[in-house]
């Protein structure tokens, strides 16, 4: 178990791979029960030139070491791990590492996921606010991705009605985005639960947001989009949800406008 844990930090650690080339990896290196033949898992695995490349130049780096060494000093589960949420495990891709800060128990608590527009109208902040009131006095954890608008918000009810939440945030643990959630950021991991499979230092880069929102739609038995966008990772996230069994997907949208989808 050890040496599987070591691997699937270092393995999550190293620029330059895919989640999809890094679950390959691992599922190879389960199946055959082999950490530490990198050769083997190269041949066996069906990653791409990329990827290959990558490990081979980045395995054994003094830049992933310092890495490992620096992410060790925080709170971390893998996927081997007993705490590690059952429901996440059988998505597609699902995420090898999660960091966190805060109460770890909240990922195996009843779920639901909030995503939706960043800039909402307000018919969508009013909907929010008589909905999430009802469905935080019933012991449900609110899990979304403090950015702007809807998931802000989301979090934000939630705390003041003193309810369970979950942040799931497409950078390291030290980086904040958008910036001027410093604070709510800050609240979550206090009195609930902020999660990332990326490590510390990781910037908010583009791509990692769609990949993060297959954890959102992973974590949660229903999922709540609030005026999304016809191009729009919200929805991105609603089909991944519907990919997943028992997943149940509500739209909340404004009517008559182009701009949101149901």
């Amino acid at each position: 178990m050890l040496q599987a844990r070591e691997f699937l930090l270092k393995l999550s650690l190293c620029p330059g791979l895919s989640p999809i080339s890094r679950w390959r990896l691992w599922r190879t290196a389960e199946r055959a029960r082999v950490f530490n033949n990198l050769s083997l898992l190269i041949e066996r695995a069906g990653i791409s030139i990329r990827a290959q490349n990558a490990l081979l130049t980045k395995w054994d780096s003094i830049e992933l070491r310092e890495k490992i060494q620096l992410n060790m000093k925080q709170s971390y589960i893998t996927i081997v791990d007993s705490e590690y949420p059952r429901q996440l495990s059988e998505i597609f891709c699902p995420p090898l590492v999660l960091f966190y800060q805060g109460d770890l128990s909240l990922l195996n608590t009843q779920g639901l996921a909030v995503v939706g527009a960043r800039q909402m109208t307000s018919y969508g902040e009013a909907t929010l606010k008589g909905i999430l009131p009802i469905i935080i006095k019933r012991g449900i954890t609110v899990i979304s991705g403090l950015a702007a608008g809807v998931d802000g918000l989301s979090h934000e009810i939630t705390l003041k009605n003193q309810g369970k939440t979950i942040g799931v945030i497409g950078s390291g643990l030290d980086q904040v985005y958008p910036r001027n959630h410093q604070y709510l950021q800050q609240t979550v991991a206090e009195q609930g639960l902020v999660i990332s499979e990326y490590g510390l230092g990781e910037k908010p880069l583009a791509w990692h947001f769609p990949e993060r929102n297959r954890i959102i739609a992973g974590l949660a038995e229903t999922l709540l989009v609030v005026e999304a966008k016809k191009r729009s990772g919200s929805l991105i996230t609603a089909k991944i949800a519907y990919t997943i069994d028992t997943k149940y997907v509500l739209f909340i949208y404004v009517k008559n406008n182009p701009q949101t989808l149901i």
